[in-house]
C-alpha cells in the first residue's frame, strides 16, 4: 500500500513547531500539567523527565498553586487554586516514611518534621513525590522554633541548592528569651549553630505561623508582635516592632512581598460583615494603608489572611471559603469553596507546583 508523505517543508514546519512548544512553552507550565504531557510522545516523555527541563520549569513557573494546610495532630491536606493543573498526587504527603507536620515551603519544596521519637526532618517535592531525610540538627527545635526554607531557583543556582534557617528560642535567660540561629546547607549536608544570638527583654519570642523568605532574608512573626529578620548571606539579624492595634491578632496576618518589598498584612473584624485590611510596609513595617471591606454573610468570624496569586493580591480564608482581594484596585473577587475547614488549620504554607529535583 502506498502512503503519500506530506511535503518536506510541511514536515519541517511541524517539527519546528513541536520544538518551539517543547522548549518555549513547557517550562512555563505547572508540574501537574507537564506530567500529563509525558504521554504525548517518547520524545516529550524523555524531555519532561530531563534535569534540564526540571531546572527551567523551577525558574520560570512561579505562580501560586495553592496551600498546604494542616490542623494540629492531623495529616496535611492541599487546597488547590486550580485542580486541573496544580494539584498534587498525595495531598496528605503519605509518600513520606511517616506522618509529618508542616514546617516551611519555598519555590516548590516543603520541609516537614516526622512524629516519631527522633522527629526527623524531611525536604520533599510533593508534585513528583521525591524526598530526602536531613541529618539531625544540633539544637532541639521545639514547638516555639521557626524554620525558613531558603531556595532560589536561578541560573546562579543550577545545582538547586537550598538552606534551612531555624530560629530556636532558648528560655530561662534572665528576664527574657535568647534566640539562637541554626543553619543547614544542602551542599555540605551539615548543620551549624551561629555564635551570635539575639536577646530581647520580652517574655515570649516564640514563632507564630510559617516563616517567610524573600531576597536573601528570612523573616518570622513572634508572639511578642515583632518580626525577626535574618540575612542568610551576611548572617546578621534585626528585630522590627510591629505597630498593630491591640484587637489585631498578629498571628492571623501574613508576611508577604508586594511591589518588591516586604509587607505585613493584617485583617480585623469590625462588625457584622465589615472587616479592615491593614497594610504595613517600609523599613519599620509601619501602617501605610487601612481599607474597609464588606465580605458578605459568613458562617463564622474566624479568618486568616494568606498570600495571593501575585504581589497585589491577598486571600481571606474562612472555614470553607476563600476570597481574593486586590490590594491595588480594591476588588473583592469571587468566593472559592473548599472542602476543608481552612480557618481552623493552624498552618498554611503557600505552594508552587514545581518539577524541582532533589536527586
Amino acid at each position: 500500500m502506498y502512503v503519500s508523505l506530506p511535503p518536506f517543508h510541511t514536515r519541517r514546519e511541524v517539527m519546528d513547531l513541536s520544538d518551539v512548544i517543547k522548549e518555549n512553552l513547557l517550562p512555563f507550565l505547572p508540574a501537574k500539567s507537564l506530567i500529563k504531557f509525558m504521554c504525548v510522545s517518547k520524545e516529550w516523555n524523555q524531555w519532561i523527565k530531563s534535569p534540564l527541563l526540571a531546572f527551567q520549569q523551577s525558574t520560570h513557573f512561579t505562580k501560586l498553586s495553592g496551600f498546604f494546610a494542616q490542623k494540629q495532630h492531623q495529616d496535611p491536606t492541599f487546597i488547590t487554586l486550580d485542580s486541573t493543573s496544580c494539584g498534587v498526587p498525595k495531598p496528605s504527603l503519605d509518600f513520606l516514611p511517616e506522618s509529618v507536620d508542616l514546617l516551611a515551603s519555598c519555590s516548590g519544596l516543603l520541609v516537614c518534621q516526622g512524629r516519631e521519637a527522633n522527629e526527623p526532618l524531611y525536604v520533599c517535592n510533593p508534585a513528583i513525590m521525591e524526598w530526602t531525610t536531613l541529618p539531625p540538627p544540633l539544637l532541639y527545635h521545639g514547638a516555639g522554633a521557626g524554620t525558613v526554607l531558603a531556595f532560589d531557583p536561578s541560573a546562579r543556582n543550577i545545582e538547586q541548592r537550598y538552606n534551612l534557617i531555624c530560629a530556636v528560642p532558648i528560655l530561662g535567660c534572665g528576664n527574657g528569651s535568647e534566640l539562637s540561629f541554626e543553619l543547614y546547607n544542602s551542599r555540605t549536608r551539615l548543620w551549624r549553630v551561629l555564635d551570635n544570638t539575639l536577646v530581647e527583654l520580652v517574655e515570649d519570642l516564640a514563632m507564630v505561623g510559617p516563616g517567610f523568605y524573600m531576597k536573601g532574608v528570612a523573616y518570622w512573626l513572634t508572639n511578642a508582635g515583632m518580626v525577626v529578620a535574618f540575612d542568610v548571606e551576611r548572617e546578621l539579624h534585626e528585630v522590627i516592632h510591629l505597630d498593630t492595634p491591640p484587637s489585631v491578632r498578629v498571628s492571623e496576618g501574613v508576611l508577604t512581598e508586594m511591589g518588591g518589598e516586604l509587607r505585613y498584612i493584617g485583617l480585623r473584624h469590625l462588625s457584622g460583615d465589615r472587616y479592615e485590611i491593614m497594610i504595613h510596609g517600609g523599613m519599620a513595617l509601619s501602617l501605610q494603608r487601612a481599607v474597609e471591606i464588606s465580605i458578605g454573610e459568613v458562617d463564622c468570624c474566624r479568618f486568616r489572611i494568606l498570600p495571593g496569586f501575585d504581589g497585589e493580591t491577598v486571600m481571606i480564608v474562612g472555614e470553607d471559603w476563600i476570597y481574593c482581594y486586590g490590594i491595588s484596585d480594591g476588588s473583592l473577587q469571587g468566593k472559592i469553596g473548599v472542602e476543608y475547614e481552612s480557618a481552623s488549620a493552624n498552618k498554611h504554607l503557600a505552594y508552587v507546583n514545581s518539577l524541582v529535583d532533589l536527586v
